[in-house]
């Protein structure tokens, strides 16, 4: 068979979300309450968008108030307003939460609006789409398979229209951990972003405990406390553990502390926590097997470790959601460093548009 052709990528959503929105005439309204809702709210009151109401899951509705809505559930504000636009305004993982998702989508014109992580002011729009076409074709045609495209493709439209049909094509991360990388009995792994050890353990079941060495490094102090808890509790050999953030050198740099896995390198954090490169940390030492999550510090992770990776040609899942930029940026900078990885591109369940991974393999 002849090498499969990639074609050209294509984004047939070209209207920004919240350029619709501004047309909008019926009731929109809010599932959710919280720091996405803050976030629509403000983004809704900038543009003039009126917002109805609020309404919560049903376990939550105990008369509260929230930015002066009362909230209420889901039957009574869809009785209230029989047309109205709903806009989901927290983030899920839970399955019985995403159907939940998916349902409304069903029965109403359901949203749930892209807003980037870390406020960057380069975000996925038809400008940001033009600016960065060469970079996007190019990882596009370079990408291991048509599955990685197509995933590429719901992502991008996905970002521009808020729509859910984008988000429901997904993958299962211990599925692709298998399928995409094989993992042998003298595995060195380094979790960069190793939060309570969730991913040790993970590593551990794919590798039924065989393996040469682990490296785990988590910045935020109460983590690393329940990472050090689980190390010592599960008796884990060979195990190296840093409180440090990972970085492209050695300083110390502002943090957010946050007690949980949104915790990140900011230049308003009120902690200072130091750094180091994986180059430093392995010196010689060989690796076989990197992930790497660390809210946003992807690039800069990636050019401490330039030495080790050229060197050793580790399997890589990267994080790729943290950033808009992350999508061109990250496999073109992996590929600079070696141009032999095979990267795939694939999303696992999530809304809003989060657990985006790059899986790259020699």
């Amino acid at each position: 068979m002849g090498k499969e052709e990639p074609g050209v990528l294509r984004v047939k959503e070209q209207v920004p979300l919240w350029d619709y929105l501004e047309t909008v005439r019926r009731p929109i309204v809010l599932y959710g309450m919280g720091n996405g809702a803050d976030a629509i709210l403000d983004r809704c009151r900038q543009r003039n968008i009126p917002v109805a109401g609020i309404f919560a899951s049903d376990e939550f509705v105990r008369h509260q108030e929230f930015r002066g809505y009362e909230i209420t559930d889901y039957r009574s504000i869809t009785a209230r307003y029989p047309d109205c636009l709903i806009l989901i305004a927290f983030a899920s993982e839970r399955p019985e939460i995403l159907e939940r998702f998916f349902r409304i989508a069903r029965e109403h014109e359901t949203y749930a609006p892209h807003l980037p992580l870390f406020g960057d002011p380069s975000v996925v729009s038809p400008a940001w789409l033009l600016d960065h076409e060469e970079e996007l074709e190019q990882v596009y045609e370079r990408l291991a398979d048509s599955q990685s495209r197509q995933v590429m493709e719901c992502i991008l439209n996905y970002k521009m229209s808020g729509r859910l049909n984008y988000l429901e094509p997904v993958t299962q991360r211990r599925e692709d951990l298998e399928r995409l990388f094989s993992f042998g009995e003298k595995e060195s792994y380094v979790d960069l972003g190793a939060y309570n050890g969730d991913t040790i353990r993970e590593f551990l079941e794919l590798t039924e405990h065989r393996y040469e060495h682990i490296y785990a490094v988590e910045p935020d102090p109460r983590n690393f406390a329940k990472l050090r808890a689980f190390a010592e509790n599960e008796q884990i050999r060979c195990c190296s553990l840093y409180n440090k953030a990972v970085w492209n050198a050695e300083e110390e740099l502002s943090f957010d502390a946050r007690g949980g896995r949104m915790s990140c390198l900011a230049p308003a954090g009120e902690k200072a926590v130091g750094t180091l490169s994986l180059d430093r940390m392995l010196g010689e030492r060989p690796v076989t097997y990197i992930k790497m999550d660390v809210e946003g510090a992807e690039s800069e992770a990636l050019s401490g470790g330039t030495r080790a990776l050229r060197r050793w040609k580790p399997k890589l899942m990267i994080a790729g959601y943290h950033h808009d930029d992350d999508l061109w940026r990250i496999p073109l900078q992996l590929w600079s460093i070696c141009p032999d990885y095979r990267v795939y591109l694939r999303r696992h369940p999530y809304v809003p548009c989060w657990e985006i991974n790059f899986f790259a393999t020699i």
